[in-house]
């Protein structure tokens, strides 16, 4: 088993990536990649003052004071370097103990050892053991017998397990520095770090275990996705050959077609050759007729004059005019159909006609959320299956008309609600299954859930609650707030497919990753009737499988991009199809279909309505409602129809929506959950 472990410890696993040789004084880059303390200094050497790139990955690194000497010492390599040391070629035993025994290292004697000490890493005879059991310092160490080393795996194992010691004290790291992020010993606590916060190493190691888990999360939806990524790629490669098969499948055809059209075109024009040539020789003959009968004339006439008299030279002239008038008259008569003849090409629409025979269109590839794959389409119809009472409306906080505000689904199937001061979780048949209550003093407002499960609630500040299973949770703080929104909270949240979460506070949209560094921020002021990308609270956020951010602001939506660039709005105030009035809830199906859970508070009482979860806010209660629906819109925004309406399904005030796994539309409305399933 030792030897097995010790496989797995690679030679160039413990050599510097720069010089390539085994590390000294092994720093820890912020993105895991580890280097000699010298090697970095040389590298920062050469560097713009201040500036770092990680030798591996390229990312940029952000610099202590102090320099390479202030970032975090990978002790784990050195512990491995040391064991690999100790490990002899070819067993699974440290070269420590011999046949013959091990000599003690604890004392000058020369006793042979039968104790080992992990914390001290010490071998210890007979009567240092008894000394080292009794002082109070060390009688709580691990020690394990000679016997058992000998056992095989045992000792890598505890000596990796092994606290490492202050450089500074020779003392074991036995806590951690959450204000500086060291690990520091006792004697650190009460000097350096008295005013710090800190805690046991093993609680903040079982911190980080949890953390690693979600990274491992994480990891595996961004493995997910570069699967999908690449199956895109290989299809992308396929469609790109497809494509050009068919432009040149294409091109034959128009060549072909070119052909016909141009024997056609030929035959054509030899057939009205043909025509005109008979037209012409028939003219011509006439003509030379005409011709032969006027030279005939002429002689005649001429012959009249000569030998007649004037009376017959006159009776014979006006035949003559009259015959070569009515002949003019026939010539202009049968040359009427002569017309010439030309080629109009057109060749310069010939390369626009071809460029509108041959096109190339492009269509979004839809790349599945994680958290949305089992999210099935909207129905045509629904029927009410159920209708859940909260407890008869009594939440504590004074709000007897609005209790339900938002809804999730988490990763089992079932649906997390957000009441005024609690969060409620039910079965995916509607049955109740436990409350958590939140500390006063903040109302939870709306929900999203991470790839790991955990689930994230607004509404306290500029935080994010992150709560695991059991409850337990985490803080994400929100900064970069405009100064105007400083009394505003966390409000509208969503988790797109690369694990970013989308939270707004007020009009601003925050973009951050799951550990709350802010990646993104955009969004501007709006006012009722909206800027392009003017926001009005209270807002409502959902992702699509393109990781666009739909956005409910007042009486439309606004769909940005990934990077908060803003394609397109929908909607418009009113009670028309496809208007909104007050949308309280937003999300998608597997379509990328856009649900929106439409209040309709109601005009008059828009003005004088402040934002529901801010100092001083009023309830939406007692507005005169209108909409009161559930519509349905494609991805482009066009409006398909209305799915649950207040005359069909007795909808009131619908504030919170969700689209369960099992294709069920569970609607949040005042103190009630209603369950709507397909018909």
């Amino acid at each position: 088993m030792a030897s097995n472990a010790m496989s797995e410890i690679t030679e160039e696993f413990l050599v510097c990536q720069v010089c390539l040789e085994d590390f000294k004084q092994p720093k820890m880059l912020p993105c895991l990649h580890t280097f000699c303390q010298p090697c970095l200094e040389r590298l920062l050497a050469t560097e713009p003052v201040g500036k770092l790139d990680c030798p591996t990955c390229r990312q940029e690194v952000p610099l202590p004071q102090n320099g390479a000497q202030g970032l975090k010492s990978n002790y784990l390599v050195g512990k491995l370097h040391n064991i690999l040391q100790k490990q002899p070629k070819g067993k699974g035993l440290t070269s420590h103990p011999p046949e013959n025994g091990v000599t003690c290292t604890a004392c000058e004697a020369g006793d042979s050892a039968q104790f080992y000490c992990v914390e001290c890493t010490d071998y210890l005879c007979q009567k240092c053991n008894d000394a080292h059991s009794r002082l109070r310092a060390t009688r709580s160490h691990n020690v394990r017998t000679v016997a058992e080393l000998k056992l095989g795996g045992l000792p890598i194992k505890l000596q990796a397990r092994k606290t490492s010691k202050c450089v500074a004290h020779n003392e074991l790291h036995k806590f951690y520095c959450d204000t500086c992020h060291w690990v520091i010993c006792l004697h650190c606590v009460v000097t350096a770090h008295k005013d710090h916060q800190y805690v046991e190493v093993e609680k903040v190691a079982e911190r980080e275990r949890a953390e690693l888990s979600r990274v491992q999360a994480a990891a595996d939806l961004h493995e997910k996705w570069i699967e999908k990524l690449r199956s895109v790629e290989e299809e992308w490669s396929s469609q790109v050959q497809r494509a050009e098969e068919q432009i040149e499948e294409q091109e034959r055809t128009i060549i072909e077609t070119v052909k016909k059209v141009k024997n056609n075109r030929i035959s054509q024009l030899h057939a009205m050759h043909a025509t005109r040539k008979k037209q012409t020789e028939a003219a011509i003959e006439a003509a030379e007729m005409d011709l032969a009968s006027a030279k005939s004339c002429i002689q005649f006439t001429g012959n009249v004059l000569d030998y007649g008299s004037p009376a017959e030279f006159m009776s014979v002239a006006g035949r003559t005019e009259q015959s070569a008038d009515k002949k003019i008259a026939e010539k202009a008569e049968m040359t009427k159909g002569f017309m010439n003849l030309t080629f109009d090409s057109q060749a310069r629409d010939v390369e626009e006609k071809l460029l509108k025979l041959m096109v190339i269109k492009q269509q979004a590839v839809p790349m599945p959320n994680a958290l949305m794959l089992a999210r099935p389409k909207v129905a045509s119809a629904y029927r009410q299956l159920k209708a859940i009472d909260n407890h008869g409306g009594k939440s504590g906080h004074g709000r007897d008309n609005l209790q339900l505000q938002s809804l999730v689904v988490i990763a089992e199937g079932d649906i997390a609600v957000a009441d005024n001061g609690n969060l409620q979780f039910f079965g995916r048949d509607g049955s109740f299954k436990i409350e958590r209550r939140v500390r006063l003093g903040w109302r939870p407002c709306c929900l999203g859930v991470l790839a790991t499960g955990e689930l994230l609630v607004t509404g306290d500040g500029h935080k994010i609650h992150v709560l695991d299973k059991q409850g337990r949770g985490r803080i994400i703080q929100v900064t970069g707030v405009a100064e105007e929104l400083q009394h505003m909270t966390t409000d509208g949240i969503a988790v797109d497919g690369m694990g970013r979460i989308v939270v707004n506070i007020g009009y601003q949209v925050f973009v951050l990753n799951s550990n709350g560094d802010t990646l993104l921020k955009f969004g501007e002021k709006g006012n009722d009737y909206g800027r392009q990308q003017g926001l009005r609270f209270p807002v409502r956020i959902a992702v699509n499988s393109n990781n666009q951010i739909i956005i409910c602001s007042r009486n439309s939506m606004k769909i940005f991009d990934p990077t908060g660039h803003h394609l397109f709005s929908v909607g418009a105030r009113g009670s028309g199809p496809g208007q909104l009035d007050d949308p309280q809830s937003v999300t998608t199906d597997n379509d990328d279909n856009i649900i929106v859970a439409d209040m309709g508070a109601g005009s008059q009482n828009r003005d004088n309505r402040a934002y529901p979860f801010s100092p001083g806010g009023t309830s939406r209660a007692g507005s005169q409602s209108s909409n009161c629906r559930v519509s349905l819109f494609s991805r482009d925004g066009t409006f398909i129809r209305d799915v649950l309406t207040k005359k069909e399904h007795g909808l009131e005030s619908p504030s919170g929506l969700v689209l369960s796994h099992d294709g069920h539309l569970v609607v949040s409305e005042g103190n009630s959950l209603k369950i709507f399933v397909p018909n």
